[in-house]
Order: structure tokens, then sequence, then C-alpha cells
């Protein structure tokens, strides 16, 4: 069975809506698809930084892995698009705030590191 759902047009400066079918896939595919997409991600932190990868723990590309993985299945269980647009602002916003968090704590260790 196919449904149309909302997604926003390519081009950047419209804010149009356009329909496309959504398409039926089992959870598990989903799931491949999320692993995979982790898996791609790992390797490329890996082969583009490779010094960076070196002074991370060995559990670093598991955990990018995973962390891509998870939110991929956390993005599938949302499927209004009033909610998926909620999601993906709600994300942003702690995305912003985990790295405000972060920078503070750095600044934080460098001052009392002087």
């Amino acid at each position: 069975m196919t449904k149309n759902i909302l997604a926003k047009a390519p081009e950047p400066t419209s804010d149009a809506l356009e329909p496309i079918a959504e398409i039926g896939w089992s959870r598990e595919l989903v799931r491949l698809i999320a692993k995979d997409v982790g898996e791609a991600v790992a390797t490329h932190i890996e082969l583009m930084y490779p010094s960076a990868v070196a002074a991370t723990p060995s559990t670093f590309k598991t955990s990018v892995r995973n962390c891509v993985f998870n939110e991929i299945m956390a993005a599938v269980d949302v499927s209004d698009a009033g909610r998926i647009e909620a999601r993906l602002k709600d994300r942003q916003a702690s995305r912003r705030r985990l790295k405000a968090a972060y920078r503070k704590l750095r600044e934080t260790d460098e001052a009392s590191a002087d």
C-alpha cells in the first residue's frame, strides 16, 4: 500500500512541500540500512581523519556507528510531518545546547590548566 507524505522540495529557495510516496520498508530493512550508514560514517572518519581516530578510545568507531544508527531508527519512529518537523527542530536545539556545554567545559578546563 502506498500513501503520500510531505517532503520539502529540493530547491533551497522554496518552502513548498511536495508529496512523495511512502515506501513500505520493514523495520528490519531500515535497521540494516541504518547500521550500514553508521558503518559508512565511521569508515569515512577513519579514512579522512586518521590522527583524530588514533587519539580516541578503541570504542570510538562503534560509538559513531551506534549514534548514527540510533538517530536513524528514532527518526523512522516519527511519521507525521508536523512531528518530524518538531523533532528536527528539537534535535537541532539539543545539539546546539550540547555543543555550548562542551565548549564551556573545555574553556573551564583550559583556564584551570593555565
